[in-house]
């Protein structure tokens, strides 16, 4: 497993356990139980997790790094907003190449939106424009996340066929490391 998947795994597990009981810490032994980590890598990604602000850790007065561990407000609203989350904290590194097909599939789903005989005609025409946005914003060196979620998002008040479908060709691991290689 990767730092960045047991980073995202900590974070799905604390969000998880505060929504339970949001006072209740998980110990170092329930997470590396979870996770089946070692404690030398338990401990580097919580404190990597705690220095971004995302967790909070309860110390002993000496000893061990931590005695539990639960999120904080910014890691909720980190999780909460899984388009940010995805791309912080991809589950698969995939590097972007030619043997990519996730522009096929935009055009594509431009096809099957034009067709699709259940939406209006000048929806349709805003919804083809606005996948089409996404798939320049994605093409772009330095694609801008705001940009995209502002597309994704009249797509999704528009259809939520069509939105659904766009979330996953976007969730794809490709889209997801190309953008973490820009937001270094």
């Amino acid at each position: 497993m990767t730092a960045r998947e047991i980073r995202r795994k900590i974070l799905e597990n604390l969000y998880k356990r505060f929504k339970e009981h949001p006072y209740y810490r998980l110990t170092p032994k329930e997470l590396q139980e979870t996770l089946h980590i070692n404690l030398q890598e338990l401990n580097y990604n919580v404190i990597y997790l705690e220095e971004k602000g995302y967790i909070e850790l309860q110390k002993p007065l000496e000893g061990s790094i931590f005695v539990g561990a639960r999120i904080t407000t910014k890691g909720i609203d980190l999780i909460e907003d899984e388009y940010q989350f995805n791309a912080m904290f991809s589950v698969n590194q995939t590097s972007v190449g030619p043997e990519s097909n996730i522009f096929q599939d935009f055009t594509a789903l431009i096809h099957n939106t034009q067709s699709a005989p259940n939406i209006d005609i000048n929806i349709k025409e805003l919804i083809i424009e606005e996948i089409k946005e996404i798939s320049n914003e994605l093409q772009k060196n330095t694609p801008s996340y705001s940009k995209i979620k502002k597309y994704v998002n009249k797509i999704k008040d528009r259809d939520l066929d069509v939105y659904t479908k766009v979330m996953h060709i976007i969730k794809t691991p490709i889209i997801i490391a190309k953008n973490n290689t820009h937001n270094k």
